[in-house]
């Protein structure tokens, strides 16, 4: 019975996201431009190398030096090296995407029932509170990992028409984007939804929740994004340990959020 009830409310969910006005708009924005930039730096990597090559700056040779060191660089012309690495360091949009949609998506989750007065039906069910959030997590997860799987499925066929149409072997999927967009991306949006859900269990607004969660999340996004740059686009073995990091951390969240859920304080306070 609890089963049944369980994946009743999973479905409704996604219908109540998806069909969400405030939310909609996300689903075709962010996939735009997480598609749009690997392909105009595809466009633009010709004349980006060659400005780079032409330029000679310390820091461009030894980046070019150290390159040229890894096996799957290995027999490639300089300037087709650093086009691929380039390339490879884009797949950080991919990461941008599921923060901005499932930060809004999950900041509605909890605080969003209370204002449409359905949180209180929802609550009366045998469902318990593991059940509850881990249904609101995956219907916040669910549709942003889909959407950043086909956005990211999207780029790699167009890039990849690109280089061919250049007369240059196919970069994509690479290990580095494939670790990313099946792994990183989604516990990266799992730990995103989780932040932002148990905000919306605190908050009484689902504005400010949003901007609360950015106020949190921000600065672990840049500092993922300034690592990322240097040490996970170079080691493969790091951007691994990065993920199996990311993991334990969405384990840790929703064990806190699941423990920390009181429903009968929230309804109380929110009376």
């Amino acid at each position: 019975m609890t089963r049944s009830v369980w994946l009743l409310f999973l479905a409704r969910e996604w219908h109540d996201t998806r069909h969400n006005s405030r939310i909609l708009p996300l689903y075709f924005i962010m996939p735009l431009i997480a598609v749009a930039l690997p392909i105009l730096l595809a466009l633009m990597a010709p004349s980006l190398v060659r400005e780079l090559q032409r330029s000679a700056e310390p820091s461009t040779v030894e980046l070019l030096q150290n390159l040229t060191r890894l096996s799957e660089y290995s027999g490639l012309p300089p300037g087709e090296v650093l086009a691929r690495y380039v390339l490879r360091a884009t797949v950080g949009v991919f990461l941008l995407l599921p923060i901005a949609i499932a930060s809004t998506t999950a900041a509605f989750s909890i605080v969003g029932e209370k204002q449409q007065r359905t949180l209180e039906p929802i609550l009366a069910t045998p469902i318990t509170d593991r059940q509850l959030l881990l249904g609101k997590l995956l219907a916040s997860v669910g549709p942003t990992v889909a959407l950043t799987w086909a956005a990211g499925a999207v780029a790699i066929v167009l890039v990849d028409v690109v280089f061919t149409l250049r007369g240059m072997a196919a970069p994509l999927p690479d290990r580095y984007w494939t670790a990313v967009l099946v792994v990183l991306a989604p516990a990266l949006t799992a730990a995103v939804a989780l932040i932002t859900m148990r905000l919306s269990a605190r908050s009484s607004d689902p504005q400010a929740t949003v901007q609360t969660s950015a106020l949190a999340v921000l600065p672990i996004f840049i500092l993922l994004v300034a690592v990322f740059g240097r040490i996970l686009t170079r080691s493969f073995p790091a951007l691994l340990g990065a993920c199996a990091l990311l993991l334990l951390v969405d384990a840790a969240l929703f064990r806190m959020n699941v423990v920390r859920f009181r429903r009968e304080e929230i309804l109380t306070r929110w009376k």
